[in-house]
């Protein structure tokens, strides 16, 4: 047989798995290396786990929900909440992402995270 490798049903889950680890890893404001050294192994494991490439021991799953603070089915099969959720995140840097949920999990009045969402609006439309 020559040519590209077929590729396997399971290999979309796995790329989607490891999509939601590195989203829920950015999202939790830890590094290739910091995540790697809570489950003992390399930095470049964990980039293999995110593209896929490899598969994550369902012990080290679980470790890495609890150390991202998420619940361990976002990882497995994210919900469409879930989803946009992880596509907002993507587009902001680790520490810029966790800086801002942290800034909004402590703003408890509603009006003023209304307002605050407001603002953003209004400044997001000035840059168009």
């Amino acid at each position: 047989m020559t040519g590209k490798p077929r590729r396997l049903p399971e290999d979309r889950f796995y790329r989607g798995l490891g999509h939601g680890i590195r989203v829920a890893r950015v999202a939790a404001g830890k590094s290739q290396e910091e995540t790697g050294e809570r489950i003992d192994v390399t930095f470049q494991q964990i980039q293999k786990y995110e593209t896929g490439s490899n598969r994550i021991p369902v012990y080290a799953l679980v470790n890495l929900a609890d150390y991202f603070e998420v619940p361990l089915l976002q990882l497995l099969a994210p919900s469409d909440s879930d989803s946009e959720f992880q596509s907002l995140a993507e587009k902001f840097s680790a520490k810029e992402f966790h800086a801002l949920m942290e800034a909004w999990g402590s703003i408890k009045d509603r009006p003023a995270r209304a307002a605050l969402v407001e603002l953003v609006r209004c400044m997001a439309n000035l840059r168009r």
